[in-house]
């Protein structure tokens, strides 16, 4: 098939690193992909050195929406696309009407818990201008049946996959993070990966992490990504006498290599945000980390509790603080988990198993072409 898979963010996140292997994914199927993204995206950047096509479009976050539909339907045409899968609101609603216009089918991902409908523009788009809805997660799927009124056979719960060869366990580069950050070799390091905002709920695993320290003089926390509460969340660890034993590494793109420096991984998302199924989480599992997540979107559903990691209430210091003490202070535990994770992982999460499901979805619609 010929395949154009859009997406309209200025962020580089779990979204886009989606689009990218997706794109990864299909290509190597032997199907025809080119992606549309915003020209200046670290998602163009890795595209390019990945050999995928792009066409780069400036799409604003409002408005001018018949001028980008008007080019999306000119790069459908010129390319005989025959699917376009959409990823994010703007591009969503342009790419629907596209596909409309130029008579192809429009598939699209709701990688959010939110509703997707809140004005006429979008009831119309999703009545009439969307063929299928992929989401991450049932929670997603019972939103939008329940609030945007779409009909649930035209929805598709595909949960999140990752690489197993590309997310995989590497010693020597556990070593090299570690020396980077002056970590030693008898440190237990938390993780966490994810954008520094309130939703990652990065606030209460640094309080739950604050009575951790007192007890294990070894554990430290290793926070990757960065966002609008840097600032905020380095001052919280100084006040909480924990900055010490907090690294605070800022965006990463080596993400192999700093989750093979991790022992532990927790996922502290609070509800409300629009956590639906993190790849943060996903790339834990595969790297054989036990996990302590929060019980948020679909997130529980990568977690067999008690087998490779614990699910816990969201915005609970003491309880996310005592599922790391139990985990630190039994090393015999956290080697069953680890290893849970990772045949979890291979039975339910694997990118292979992703794409498989979408294929399914993209044959579904475009055999049913008028």
């Amino acid at each position: 098939m010929n395949i154009l898979i859009t997406n309209s963010t200025d962020i580089y996140g779990g979204g886009e690193f989606y689009v990218l292997e997706l794109a990864r994914s299909l290509r190597d199927r032997r199907h025809h992909v080119t992606v549309c993204c915003k020209p200046e995206n670290l998602l163009r950047r890795k595209c390019d050195q990945a050999g995928i096509p792009v066409i780069p479009l400036d799409f604003p976050s409002t408005g001018r929406l018949a001028h980008f539909i008007f080019r999306l339907r000119n790069i459908i045409r010129e390319r005989d696309i025959e699917i376009v899968h959409t990823n994010s609101n703007y591009d969503r609603t342009v790419g629907a009407f596209a596909a409309y216009f130029s008579g192809v089918k429009h598939v699209t991902n709701v990688h959010s818990f939110h509703s997707i409908q809140h004005n006429v523009t979008h009831w119309v788009r999703n009545r009439f201008a969307t063929d299928h809805f992929l989401v991450d997660g049932l929670c997603v799927k019972d939103l939008l049946v329940r609030d945007d009124k779409i009909p649930s056979s035209k929805i598709s719960v595909v949960h999140l996959g990752v690489d197993s060869a590309m997310m995989k366990k590497d010693p020597a580069a556990r070593e090299r993070v570690r020396r980077e950050f002056g970590v030693a070799p008898d440190n237990v390091i938390i993780g966490n990966v994810g954008r520094l905002v309130p939703m990652k709920g990065q606030e209460f695993l640094l309080r739950g992490f604050a009575g951790v320290a007192q007890e294990f003089p070894k554990a430290v926390l290793f926070i990757v990504g960065d966002g609008e509460l840097m600032g905020k969340l380095k001052a919280l660890a100084e006040e909480l006498r924990i900055g010490p034993r907090t690294i605070f590494a800022g965006f990463r793109d080596d993400l192999t290599p700093v989750y093979s420096a991790f022992d532990i991984y927790v996922h502290s998302s609070i509800e409300g945000g629009g956590e639906t199924f993190p790849f943060a989480v996903l790339q834990a599992l595969a790297e054989e980390l036990p996990v302590v997540v929060t019980k948020v979107g679909d997130v529980s559903e990568m977690v067999d509790e008690g087998v490779n990691g614990f699910v816990v209430p969201d915005s609970d210091p003491a309880i996310i603080g005592a599922s790391i003490a139990r985990l630190l202070g039994d090393r015999s535990l956290q080697k069953q988990m680890a290893e849970g994770s990772y045949r979890r992982f291979l039975r339910l999460f694997t990118r292979e198993k992703m794409v498989d499901e979408i294929e399914r979805v993209y044959n579904r619609v475009w055999g049913a072409r008028a």
